[in-house]
């Protein structure tokens, strides 16, 4: 029998001759351009990017607290912003930061919730373990704030959920 063929992740871009649409209006064509770690800015944000020669353009959102390290370069900071034209099916990672129940098939119930929401967890870390409850930090997979927000929605609709909002800081 065949193979299965696998279906490219959101996170893949088409690698089919054609230039993909820059994400973000006021760079310069070309640009080498990353997202800040620190902040996770994701579509829908508002945004800023820091030039630093030799690296390209860091976007950061405009209330990342890193962006306090730049004050008195304003000669690096561009004035950007998402191109909502842009495809809207390539994720972005988000930080989230989830206080739950230390009860059984708690974090299954999570995990179930964020891909049945259309978010992938591409990372989990627990940062404080309590009797009661565990905090977590989870990097998950969407494509925009209004998707995050879906998430995060979801997710307090869950008994085993205290609370959870988007994370700032590595």
């Amino acid at each position: 029998p065949a193979e299965p063929k696998l279906k490219k992740s959101a996170n893949q871009k088409k690698k089919n001759g054609k230039s993909q649409p820059m994400p973000i209006k006021g760079l310069i064509p070309g640009m080498a351009l990353h997202f800040a770690r620190c902040c996770h800015p994701l579509p829908g944000d508002k945004i800023v990017g820091i030039v630093t020669t030799g690296r390209g353009v860091t976007i950061h959102t405009v209330d990342c607290d890193t962006l306090e390290n730049f004050a008195d370069t304003p000669e690096r900071w561009l004035d950007i912003s998402w191109d909502e034209k842009a495809d809207a099916t390539e994720a972005h990672t988000a930080r989230l930061k989830i206080i739950v129940a230390n009860a059984p098939g708690a974090l299954g119930n999570i995990s179930t919730i964020i891909g049945q929401a259309g978010g992938n967890i591409t990372n989990l870390k627990i940062v404080n373990r309590e009797t009661d409850f565990y905090e977590m930090h989870l990097d998950v997979f969407v494509k925009n704030t209004s998707h995050l927000n879906d998430v995060m929605s979801a997710l307090r609709a869950a008994s085993e959920v205290n609370s959870v909002r988007r994370a700032k800081g590595r």
